[in-house]
């Protein structure tokens, strides 16, 4: 197989959750979003838009309102990755966001297809963010309140749109994680 860096990318790019005191450069903020803007889109929407949170208490302030509803909405079942989580999310030091020096929420316009649309701009400015030497993590727990009418309206989501992603970004301290291994893609049917 030829060597594609695309592929490579894919591969090797890994969630990151402990980041050096180091802002990331308006230059790669633009890149990014740039590169979100250039996300596949239904019919041609665009519903994007875009957050940028660099304050520490401002993501201080939505972490402690994320870990309660997140601490609400997990199971009570008894696997180790959830109880860890659980006794994190119970810790008032803990913070969702984990130190980044950028979050960015990703919102749009309230249609079937805006979910999709404003996860693959996510994705987008997380693979290039990887290509440039920044880290990034997708933030699932932060979407649980980014939603609430206070929420969004701090952040400056209209009414009419969704928060469907937030995703933190910077540089990493002690390099990038090690892959882990993946399973092999479940083939249910071909059809040919």
């Amino acid at each position: 197989m030829l060597a594609n860096p695309i592929f490579e990318a894919i591969k090797s790019r890994r969630a990151v959750r402990s980041f050096e005191e180091k802002s990331v450069p308006e230059s790669a903020v633009q890149m990014m979003l740039e590169a979100a803007t250039w996300a596949p889109t239904a019919i041609n929407m665009q519903p994007w838009k875009f957050t940028l949170i660099t304050s520490k208490a401002e993501m201080k302030k939505l972490s402690d309102l994320a870990k309660p509803a997140l601490l609400r909405s997990l199971p009570d079942v008894g696997d180790p990755s959830i109880m860890g989580l659980k006794q994190r999310l119970t810790n008032p030091l803990y913070n969702v966001f984990y130190g980044a020096p950028l979050l960015v929420v990703v919102s749009g316009a309230k249609t079937p297809y805006a979910v999709n649309d404003c996860t693959m701009a996510a994705q987008n400015m997380m693979l290039v963010g990887y290509s440039l030497g920044i880290g990034s993590c997708w933030i699932a727990s932060a979407v649980v309140v980014a939603n609430e009418a206070k929420v969004k309206a701090e952040l400056g989501v209209p009414d009419d749109h969704e928060v469907y992603s937030a995703v933190i970004f910077g540089y990493p301290k002690g390099g990038m994680p090690k892959s882990p291994e993946k399973r092999a893609p479940v083939i249910l049917k071909r059809i040919d």
